[in-house]
């Protein structure tokens, strides 16, 4: 205790800290910092590749089912807000079953492989394409009429048509058949992909839908 002016005031004993030591706690922090910011960046790569796994199918360059599905209710968000169309397309590979019992089923998941390349290099890249099913595909096809999804739907099977796929030296003839489904109001993607699939089975049985579908 001093007395300064009659007053007795208390004086706490201070306790000098090396220089050196405020440095190496600095440098611990800022790898502390540094390793934490690492670890977030390979954090958000990881979740990144979840997010792209979960919406793309296994076999094929395309996206999957569960994709496909958002995407639809995302097109009805965007035509009930603007009345942007769009076409919905469904695709059945012929003779997936024949191609398996013949070349094995290495050689049908190449064709699968094949279809899916084909389709997807002969649409816009606003456009979506997608595996939906074991031998059955989706596309979306954005801001079309009706009349123009089925003149690309003619030119899609031209193009599967057009040339076989190749497979250990043997020729894979490929093609499917294809239903359409316009957006409508008040469906949902379930109604519309079930529409789009009821309008290909037609195409399958040789009733309805333009040549060259069957």
């Amino acid at each position: 205790m001093d007395n300064i002016g009659g007053a007795r005031i208390a004086v706490d004993h201070l306790t000098a800290v090396p220089v050196d030591s405020i440095e190496d706690q600095l440098r611990d922090v800022r790898r502390e910092r540094d390793a934490l910011r690492r670890e977030n960046r390979v954090l958000k790569i990881a979740v990144a590749e979840l997010e792209r796994v979960s919406e793309r199918d296994t076999l094929t360059p395309l996206f999957n089912r569960r994709y496909f599905l958002t995407a639809i209710h995302q097109r009805i968000a965007r035509f009930e807000r603007h009345a942007e169309s769009a076409a919905v397309v469904f695709a059945d590979v012929n003779q997936l079953k024949f191609i398996n019992d013949s070349f094995g089923h290495a050689a049908g998941d190449f064709a699968l492989i094949q279809i899916a390349d084909r389709l997807l290099s002969s649409i816009r890249a606003t456009d979506v394409a997608a595996r939906i099913g074991g031998d059955e595909f989706g596309l979306i096809l954005d801001q079309s009429t009706e009349a123009g999804a089925r003149a690309q739907v003619t030119r899609l099977c031209d193009i599967l048509t057009a040339s076989p796929a190749l497979y250990d030296g043997r020729e894979i003839a490929l093609s499917a058949c294809f239903g359409i489904a316009m957006l409508q109001p008040d469906m949902t993607e379930s109604d519309i992909l079930a529409a789009a699939d009821r309008d290909m089975y037609r195409c399958k049985q040789g009733q309805d839908g333009p040549a060259g579908h069957r």
